[in-house]
């Protein structure tokens, strides 16, 4: 079987992070070497989101 390129390991790259809903905003090949740069969202915390809301946990000894 012969070697995969480095062109077609990050084409295997995009497609699975592109599947999982990821954006994939460039990449780099250097040699051996792969970069993705993923879209970041920004983070849309509510005041409620670092709370821990599980039932009975707080205070328990």
């Amino acid at each position: 079987m012969p070697a995969m390129t480095a062109e077609k390991k990050a084409l295997n790259y995009l497609k699975a992070f592109e599947a999982e809903g990821r954006v994939v905003k460039r990449v780099v090949i250097e040699g051996k070497r792969i970069e993705l740069e993923l879209e970041t969202e920004p983070e849309n915390l509510s005041e409620f989101d670092k709370v821990d809301m599980r039932y009975g946990k707080a205070g328990a000894s």
